[in-house]
């Protein structure tokens, strides 16, 4: 399980794209959604 804790402003400028999205409930964990993400990186400026 990964968590997006912190702001990185780089990548909050970028342009993301949904590759999957899958919704599950389950008893133990109740309703979760997946994402799945890519970024165009060639027009992304970092610091």
């Amino acid at each position: 399980m990964c968590w997006v804790s912190k702001r990185y402003l780089p990548l909050d400028d970028a342009e993301w794209t949904i590759t999957t999205l899958t919704h599950t409930v389950s008893p133990d964990n109740g309703f979760t959604t997946s994402i799945e993400l890519e970024v165009k990186i060639d027009d992304l400026e970092m610091e």
